[in-house]
């Protein structure tokens, strides 16, 4: 041990050979300069005893890092402070409560679609409907498979706000996946009547499970703020090298006034009952980390149309191949 310096020594066991009791005196006749810290249990000597012998100050063993931290604070003050590893930025504890927010409104519908689908094949088995047993089984596959994929996504939420998201693109029937999606909301949509309005079917390069994420954010707003047994008209388009996909409800309706807020994070715009408004928010980044965009038109008491657009897969000219 270099004497020309003070050190610090923390006993929590003594020295090989002997007790921590016994080991304080040979360490201070070692090196004078020495500040020892020593960590106390049920079997340990009193703190008093324990300073009594030579050292400078004692913890509790069970008092944990923090604790131990900020009495070496007190005995090195001529160092720079050791921030505590328990307390981390206020920017970062947000950060997660966001993330586990976001986390908690986005995997209720996975949910209750797996809810839905699981009444469902009670049923078929009741009756005895292998049809509608296949059926049912694979809807809840795919609902698992969104949840799965949602639980993921969540670990990017923070690449997502940076404007960098990881997306698995991949070629897609823009229509099929609007039928799908349809399909498995179908139990929580039964209160309403959706309309699908599609031409021809296109392709897009996309991540199909964010996408129906997206459409499935869209529907059940549509099916939460619009009266029981309204219309939800769904309207698929191509526009030049874009898709347009629009979900219109029959609402209410929102200020203009008020449609600025309706895509930041924690906005509700004054409803009530479940969710914690961060849905528009992650739809409109999932759909722009697409080179998209997610956009509304509505006016009070004029119900509300929301439109996804994503570009369409690109074709290759043969001068090109």
């Amino acid at each position: 041990m270099d004497t020309a310096r003070p050190d610090a020594v923390v006993l929590d066991g003594g020295l090989p050979g002997m007790d921590g009791l016994d080991a304080i005196p040979v360490i201070v006749s070692r090196s004078p300069q020495a500040r020892i810290l020593a960590m106390t249990g049920p079997q340990t000597p009193s703190p008093d005893e324990l300073k009594e012998r030579g050292a400078h100050d004692c913890v509790p063993i069970e008092s944990g890092v923090g604790e131990l931290l900020k009495r070496l604070e007190d005995l090195f003050p001529e160092l720079p402070p050791t921030r505590p590893i328990q307390s981390q930025p206020a920017s970062f504890r947000s950060s997660v409560d966001e993330i586990l927010s976001l986390l908690v409104h986005e995997i209720q519908a996975p949910l209750s679609v797996i809810e839905g689908f699981s009444l469902s094949l009670q049923l078929a088995v009741e009756r005895g409907d292998d049809d509608a047993i296949l059926e049912t089984s694979q809807g809840m596959r795919r609902a698992g498979a969104s949840l799965r994929a949602l639980i993921r996504s969540f670990a990017e939420v923070g690449a997502m706000e940076s404007g960098i998201l990881n997306l698995n693109l991949r070629e897609a029937q823009v229509v099929q996946l609007v039928n799908l999606t349809v399909e498995d909301l179908a139990m929580l949509a039964a209160s309403h009547t959706i309309v699908i309005d599609a031409g021809d079917d296109f392709v897009a390069e996309v991540d199909s499970i964010r996408i129906r994420q997206i459409l499935t954010n869209l529907i059940t707003n549509a099916v939460k703020f619009s009266p029981r047994r309204s219309e939800i008209a769904i309207k698929i388009r191509r526009e030049e090298a874009s898709a347009q996909i629009s979900v219109a409800d029959q609402g209410p309706g929102i200020p203009s006034h008020s449609q600025p807020e309706l895509f930041q994070k924690f906005s509700r715009l004054g409803a009530t009952g479940s969710g914690t408004g961060l849905g528009l928010y992650l739809s409109r980044g999932i759909a722009r980390a697409h080179n998209g965009d997610l956009t509304c038109d509505s006016a009070a008491g004029m119900g509300a149309t929301f439109t996804l657009s994503v570009p369409l897969k690109q074709e290759t000219s043969a001068s090109e191949r």
